[in-house]
This record gives structure tokens, sequence and C-alpha cells, in this order.
């Protein structure tokens, strides 16, 4: 009955707040552009070496593995961008912007490849007409601009190939239901000094029940499944030092006030398209944002329509004067105190938390979800040791900032982690229930941790990760579903 009644909620909710996926065609522009259109932003801390930090960048939402003969991609008119803050006012101090670059090698065929996928890049046994066995390849070249400064890490690498299906690819080449990566992942995992890059399809790792929501809001009804298992998405995975990601360079602690760094993703496209009458385009211009995640769920289930298109193209500083009041006084506990019977906790209850209410950002609303998503919360490891927002940030010249981004501690602290659900908000990994994290932050968790009473405790959707497969080393996310056999 519990299921059945959260799956009510979501769908009242998402009748208001467009889908609920972690970022799947979540504001009406970016639902138009696919390949920009940023799925999953993860950051955690290594399970191989915990000196090492992972973020991943998902996009093309709802791929299907066998959407030939023009498979989803990167698009080479895209600037993907992974974002650091490790000071606290809300500017990047450290990114990662990654580029494509695609070609056609066998224009006389309408085939992806032309014979048995058996190396890395375009290499591999000859296809029918004697050229090589792929004919749609991509490299990229990953950049780090620090403060404006750019340094080239990785330079016409190789984009790991679409998975079309066991008479192309060499068996064990991917392998989608192990957690064991396929020699194919591990030709496209490229080391650099302290880094690890891997850029192509993997497996779509967010799960939650999108058939029946837009069932005509049939959900609860039947069994719940994962309506994402068995689609891919494309995945940029960087793996770096954490001491390389401080802001004075030095191994991340607590003492040091050093060990929390705030983190998001964005993709931009040029200014000016132009369209040519022979099918052709050209890009101008400067690079104007057009997707953004830092949280998950936030554009989904949290900003208006309205607003959709205005969060995807802000900056974080922007946050508190536009979008603020989405999180002070949410609408989606409302559905869950009518439907499911769910405390939805006061702006009195909200008003406890310590380094809130003194220090500047008494919003009178739900000050609880502020620090767990706008701030960072000691209770998540996820706020700088000794200052908060209003604050001035230890050795600079600048103000901790309220703004919307995806928080880690470096030191790989329990947070969320120890109610056995989640590392998010204290980072993100890849198989964490965030749908199950976010509707029991709606309903108070964070204020049970101070023992304000009348606010509730965890709310689970119904929907886990059975079927999906997780890798046990870097990237993580699972080997892509093969189109062939889909």
């Amino acid at each position: 009955m519990l299921t059945m009644t959260v799956f009510s909620l979501l769908a009242l909710s998402l009748s208001s707040t467009d889908a609920l996926a972690s970022s799947h065609r979540e504001a009406p522009g970016i639902a138009l552009d696919p390949a920009a259109d940023i799925t999953d932003f993860y950051a955690f801390v290594s399970p191989e070496d915990s000196s090492k930090i992972v973020f991943i960048m998902n996009v093309n939402p709802l791929e299907l593995p066998n959407g030939g003969p023009n498979f989803h991609f990167f698009d080479d008119n895209v600037l993907y961008e992974i974002h650091i803050d490790n000071e606290g006012d809300g500017n990047e101090d450290i990114t990662f912007q990654l580029r494509t670059h695609t070609e056609h090698t066998i224009p006389g065929t309408f085939l992806y490849n032309d014979g048995v996928y058996l190396g890395q890049g375009n290499g591999g046994v000859q296809g029918v007409d004697g050229a090589e066995d792929v004919n749609i390849s991509q490299t990229f070249t990953l950049t780090r601009v620090d403060d404006g400064v750019a340094t080239t890490l990785f330079t016409d690498e190789g984009v790991a190939p679409i998975n079309v299906g066991e008479r192309s690819m060499v068996v064990g080449g991917y392998d989608p239901y192990s957690s064991t990566a396929g020699t194919i992942t591990d030709d496209h995992v490229y080391t650099s000094g302290a880094y690890r890059v891997f850029a192509g399809p993997r497996q779509e790792g967010f799960y939650v029940d999108l058939g029946h929501t837009f069932d005509l809001l049939g959900v609860g009804v039947g069994t719940n499944t994962n309506s994402l298992l068995g689609y891919n998405v494309h995945s940029i995975a960087i793996e770096v030092d954490a001491d390389m990601l401080t802001r004075d360079g030095a191994t991340p602690s607590a003492g040091a006030k050093n060990d929390v760094i705030a983190a998001w993703a964005t993709t931009s496209r040029r200014a000016v398209t132009i369209r040519r009458a022979n099918g052709t385009q050209a890009q101008r211009g400067p690079w104007i944002q057009v997707g953004r995640l830092g949280n998950p769920l936030v554009n989904e289930a949290v900003i208006a329509i309205e607003d959709k298109n205005r969060f995807n193209a802000a900056h974080p500083t922007e946050d508190a004067g536009l979008f603020l009041s989405y999180v002070t006084d949410p609408i989606l506990p409302i559905y869950m105190n009518a439907v499911l019977g769910t405390p939805n906790p006061s702006d009195t209850q909200a008003d406890i938390i310590p380094g809130v209410v003194d220090n500047g950002l008494d919003t009178g609303g739900r000050e609880d979800l502020v620090v767990a998503f706008l701030t960072g919360f000691s209770g998540f490891c996820t706020e700088p040791g000794d200052y908060y927002f209003g604050a001035t940030i230890p050795g600079e010249a600048k103000s901790f900032y309220a703004y919307e981004a995806l928080r880690l501690n470096l030191n790989g602290c329990a947070g969320w982690g120890g109610a056995g659900a989640s590392f998010w908000p204290n980072g993100r990994g890849v198989g964490d229930d965030v749908v199950d994290v976010a509707l029991s932050a709606l309903n108070g968790y964070v204020l049970t941790l101070y023992g304000v009473s009348g606010t509730g405790g965890f709310v689970p959707d119904g929907v886990d990760d059975a079927g999906l497969s997780y890798l046990d080393t870097f990237p993580f996310l699972g080997d892509p579903w093969a189109g062939g056999t889909y």
C-alpha cells in the first residue's frame, strides 16, 4: 500500500513538473536536443582507490541500443563541461572540457560498421569493401582549465564504439550482464599521469517507473518496474587524485578546511547556427549554456515549467536570486501530505538548523532543504569546516554562497550513506537510489536528525536496480546493452 501511494504521489507531482527522471528531457528546450541533454551527474570517492575522485557525466536520455542506422553519439558542436568549486563562492575554480571529432570512413555504406569490431579506435578486420570495419568513429580531446588557464590532458583518444550486436562486436568486447568490463571498454580507458578517462556508451544506471506514471497516471498498478532498464546513455568519466581538486593543492582534511568541493555539469552550444541549402551547418559565436545538472531531480520535480529553460541556462551564482523559493517553499511535500498522509514540515519546524538562521539565510521556509542541497550540511559531511553561508571563506576575500550543486566530501565521509540508502547528497554513486532519498528529504528526514517531532522518516518508491550491471572498476557504469539482441 505504501508503494502504491508513493507512486500516486509521484503522478500528481509529475503532472505539473515534467518527467521524474534524474534529468531526462527535463525542460522544453533541452528535450529537443538529446546530445546536449545531461541525464545524470555523479561524483564519488573511487572504491578502487580512496585517494581518487571520479566524475561521470551522462547525455542522450532514453538511448535505444537498436537505434540504427544513425545511433546516438556525442555532438561535435557541443562543449561538454564538468565544473568544480573548491572555495564555496559559487564560481568554478576547475573545469574539465571535452570536445569530440567525428569521421565517416566508409561514406559509400549506410551501415555503422561493415566488419567485426576487433580493435581499439578504428582498427579491426577488413570490411567487405577493403576499408576498416567502423564507418562512424569519434575521438575526443579533454582539457583542464584552472582559473582560466587551460591544460590539454588527452588528445584524439577514441570514443568507445556503439554495441551494435553480436554479429558486429567481437566476443567478450562488451558484456552488459557482468560487473567486469569487456575488452572494448578496457581498451578505451586512457591513463595520463594522475588521470584516467573514458568516453562512450554505457548502461543507463538510473532507475524509476516511468511506464506506469505516463499511462494515464496508473502508477502503482501491477508490478512496479524500472522503465529505463535496457536503455543506454553516453558517458564521460574522469578520475583524478583528490589533492588535485582542493583549493590549496594539499591532501584533503577537515583541519585544513579543504575537504569539500561542489561540482556540476553543463553543456553549451554556439550562439548561432547557420543552415545551408546543401544540408550542412556552421556554428558561430560564443558558447551559450543550454544544459545544467548538479543534484539529480532538481529541474524535474523542483523547478516550475516557466523557469526550466532558465535554470538550464543559469550560473550557480544566480540561484539564490532566481530559484531559492522553489527549495524553501516546495510543492512536492504538499502532494505527499495530501496523498500519503506524510508530514509537510512547517517553516517553524525547519527553522532550527545551526548556521542558517544565525548567519544570514533565514528564509522563513524549508531551511533543512537549503542546507541539504544549497550550502552543504555538517550532518552529511558536505559543509566546509568552520564556514557557512554569509561567512568569509578562510584565506579568501570571498563569502560562502548558497547555490545548487552536487557537494562531495573528498575523504568519503559516510554522510547519508549511514541510512543505508545512498551516498547522495554527499556526492552521488552510480547505484544510488536518488528517488528514495529525494522523497525522504522532502518528508523531513534532515529534521529527524535533530529530533524534531512531527516530521517523517525514510520513504521508498518501490523500484530498485534489479537487472542492472555496475562495474567494479572504472568507469563503473555497466557495459552498454546490444542493439542486435535488444
